[in-house]
């Protein structure tokens, strides 16, 4: 790999602190932000057993029929709740890349919404609100709902931490993001690639190249190769895994505050030459409130330079899914 390509594998645990060492934690996740986009975090302070219990109850569920799990795919195939088959989506679709479908199935959920909120929302025209905040679909596999669950309330922690180093890294006050993420819009994908013993078509992924459409992803990945990015040298390279660390990768929407300095990087999974073995991956797309306005914060701004016009979070997002469907 060519020098200044490597994803850097980041211990954030000092951040909190305070002082020199949490000065190092921002430098690093700032250099890592202009470089890529992509680190790996430890030191987050999340149990092993949220992953290993989420993990093991998936695998559960995906292992079954092609019949039982159809009976949690979703009513509309517009709203991402429930249970997707595999060739189901073609990711890169979404940069008008026409490739095959992904070879993926993968389980949908996403947050709750209070009825006011939801009331206050339609009051305001607030678009896609019925899509991201959708009745969850819960397969009955012993174990699943509990362990999704406090999966996604640790990882939307993690999360929010992760704001308040990258708004330090804006020269923001810490807190800078919270108010455009009072109700993200987020969603949480188990991402299941089932074993075959067939040889992928060419051009074929199981997740095809793409970036992510919000704020950032904290993804879980089994330990199993296959995700890459796509670096500045124009070359594809393998994500790291580290046992017990989360992939972390901005989103367009951090494109658009850091005024470009920052990257939402290319990235996708290949097929392996071998698929004899399954592989389990689960990303939290964390996404601001739907009616955020995304613009340039204002320390990204040179002199007399004025931001950009306003995206909604919410249209930006799912104009970008519409086109992976």
């Amino acid at each position: 790999m060519a020098a200044g390509t490597a994803i850097p594998v980041i211990d954030i645990s000092p951040f909190e602190s305070g002082g020199r060492a949490a000065e190092a934690v921002v430098d690093a996740v700032r250099s890592a932000c202009e470089q890529h986009g992509f680190f790996v975090v430890v030191g987050h302070g999340i149990s092993p057993e949220v992953n290993d219990d989420m993990d093991a109850a998936a695998r559960r569920f995906f292992r079954q029929s092609v019949e039982k799990k159809s009976a949690f795919a979703p009513e509309q195939g517009d709203v991402l709740r429930g249970w997707w088959g595999v060739g189901s989506m073609a990711t890169a679709r979404s940069l008008e890349i026409d490739t095959p479908p992904d070879y993926l199935e993968f389980l949908a959920f996403g947050p709750e919404l209070p009825p006011q909120q939801r009331a206050d929302y339609h009051q305001r025209g607030v678009k896609h609100v019925d899509s991201f905040f959708a009745d969850n679909v819960w397969p009955d596999t012993e174990g699943l709902r509990p362990a999704i669950e406090r999966y996604y309330d640790e990882a939307t922690k993690l999360a929010f931490r992760l704001l308040h180093i990258l708004a330090t890294a804006l020269e923001l006050a810490p807190d800078w993001f919270d108010g455009l993420f009072d109700q993200p819009g987020s969603a949480l994908s188990i991402n299941y690639y089932p074993a075959s013993e067939d040889v992928a078509e060419p051009g074929r992924f199981r997740r095809g190249e793409h970036t992510d459409y919000g704020g950032l992803t904290v993804l879980y990945t089994d330990g199993k190769t296959g995700l890459q990015v796509k670096t500045p040298d124009g070359e594809w390279h393998d994500v790291p895994t580290v046992e017990g660390g989360y992939v972390i990768n901005l989103a367009d929407m951090m494109v658009v505050w850091s005024n470009s300095r920052w990257r939402s990087s290319l990235h996708r999974v290949v097929c392996p030459d071998d698929m004899s073995a399954d592989r389990l991956s689960v990303p939290l797309f964390f996404n601001p409130s739907l009616d955020a306005l995304v613009q340039t914060v204002p320390t990204c701004l040179g002199p007399g330079e004025q931001p950009q016009e306003p995206i909604p979070a919410g249209e930006w997002i799912m104009n970008k899914v519409a086109a992976t469907t």
